[in-house]
């Protein structure tokens, strides 16, 4: 589906419709609201910096925002851009705590959406702060290779995690299919790209 620069792919229209039938708590609302927030960081701040949203793309995964490539944004102003979007969560978490109980829920969904796109992990705005960072600091050469060899640790570190747990009784399939997302993730972007060129 499609709707000027937005595209929401099948996959991610099939995945909120199931959510939503088998959520019985209102949970995936929260979350939604949580990702819409989040993206909206970014989409304010990218503007804010000069740049240009080319296209959101929205995956069963999270979403995706490519950049117009007539206005590119600078390390400094992508590293604030790549912030933006946890520093929403962030902030709407600790204001949400202070509302009592009733928001507390909300209050966690963004701090959980918050931490766990700080991740240093290539296709996250961690993996992406820390490039900028990398880059500001004059070792961009080293960029590329610091993010991919922290994305391998922790992501080996999450799957064997979620195998222990596993083994244990505790099943929990989420944290084996982020772990498997996560691991998989950085090389699509890599074959996408490499598609892209030809």
């Amino acid at each position: 589906m499609r709707w000027k620069q937005v595209e929401i792919t099948a996959g991610a229209l099939l995945l909120w419709a199931l959510l939503y039938y088998l959520d019985s708590d209102g949970m995936v609302m929260l979350v939604l609201s949580a990702c819409t927030l989040h993206e909206l960081g970014h989409y304010i701040a990218i503007r804010l910096l000069g740049g240009q949203v080319a296209r959101l793309r929205i995956t069963c995964v999270g979403a995706e925002m490519v950049l117009s490539a007539r206005r590119p944004l600078g390390s400094a102003r992508e590293l604030s851009a790549a912030l933006a979007g946890p520093a929403v969560n962030l902030l709407l978490a600790l204001g949400c705590a202070g509302l009592g109980e009733g928001w507390w829920c909300f209050a966690g969904v963004n701090l959980a959406l918050a931490l766990f796109n700080l991740l240093p992990v290539g296709p996250l705005d961690g993996g992406r702060a820390l490039g900028c960072l990398l880059t500001l600091a004059g070792k961009g050469d080293w960029a590329e290779p610091a993010v991919a060899l922290l994305s391998a640790g922790l992501c080996m570190g999450l799957t064997m995690g979620a195998l222990l747990l596993w083994r244990t009784g505790e099943h929990n399939l989420t944290l084996l299919l982020v772990a498997l997302w996560l691991t998989v993730a950085p090389f699509r972007g890599k074959m996408v790209k490499k598609a892209g060129r030809t």
